[in-house]
């Protein structure tokens, strides 16, 4: 049964994201970290639902290290630790944030927490997406920070990371509601600065949009699954890796996915769980 699957991703990916928090040191190579985890979630009979996110201080998304970098993790570094598991195509997705040898930002990180603990006792047959927004949003507010706003939650479906339905982290007015057998991601950014990133530069992290001919396309279609793949992944099919994802750029066979930023300066905190809706309540799998 899909709930299953769904459970069991969940105990995986909870599982790599403590083992990410406990990894996540001063000193500590990011590159390291991200396929230390990745494997970890494969050697527990999974797949990764995605490329493990190592996102840094105004950094809120869609960043991981790339297969030549020497990056490590520095004193101060606000690291949000994102990362998901696949289990026959259903998928768990969960993040965490940790402050790397200091303690700056530990009330930003608790509004987060907050955010997502409230957001879940809203959860039920019937409720509005715009109600699990507002009360992110209210308690991230009195914290003294702001949700950012145009990042969102999303629903799960079979080999579908984010399957069309979103989750504010604020009151939009939506009046979907929330219906048996969903499964959803509920993940609140804390911000000190306004509220809005912008993509700014490749992530490392793509997306097969164009189903195409060549064997090298073919293979990293096959070797995705639909999901989203990393630099590191090709870097692991192919030597001349670059050469093939600048190919893949010109031919527009890709997404690239930016990373996401706050301002410059500006710090932000992530917490996520992943969520399965039954008639009698939410099952959250990935606590």
């Amino acid at each position: 049964m899909e709930v299953d699957d769904y459970i069991q991703a969940g105990k995986v990916a909870s599982a790599a994201r403590n083992e990410g928090y406990k990894m996540v040191e001063e000193g500590e190579d990011l590159r390291k970290t991200a396929d230390y985890l990745e494997d970890y979630i494969r050697s527990m009979g999974a797949q990764i639902g995605f490329p493990v996110n190592l996102s840094i201080n105004n950094e809120a998304a869609h960043f991981t290290p790339s297969p030549e970098t020497d990056m490590k993790f520095k004193q101060g570094d606000l690291v949000k630790i994102d990362l998901g598991a696949e289990v026959n195509g259903y998928i768990a997705d969960t993040a965490v944030t940790k402050e790397v040898s200091t303690n700056s930002w530990a009330k930003l990180i608790k509004a987060s927490e907050e955010a997502v603990q409230n957001a879940i006792k809203k959860v039920k047959v019937g409720a509005l997406t715009s109600e699990i927004g507002r009360e992110i949003e209210a308690t991230i507010k009195r914290y003294g920070f702001n949700p950012v706003y145009n990042l969102t939650g999303h629903t799960l479906e079979k080999y579908v990371l984010h399957a069309g339905i979103s989750f504010p982290n604020y009151d939009d007015g939506s009046r979907v509601r929330l219906y048996p057998g969903m499964a959803f991601a509920i993940e609140p950014f804390a911000t000190t600065g306004r509220g809005h990133v912008r993509g700014l530069e490749f992530g490392n992290i793509m997306l097969c949009v164009k189903d195409e001919s060549e064997e090298w396309s073919k293979a990293i279609r096959k070797m995705s699954r639909g999901l989203p793949f990393s630099v590191r992944d090709v870097a692991k099919l192919y030597s001349d890796y670059n050469s093939i994802i600048k190919e893949a750029q010109r031919k527009k066979y890709f997404y690239f996915y930016p990373v996401l930023k706050e301002d410059k300066g500006e710090m932000v905190a992530q917490t996520e769980h992943s969520i399965y809706l039954r008639e009698d309540g939410p099952i959250v799998t990935t606590l």
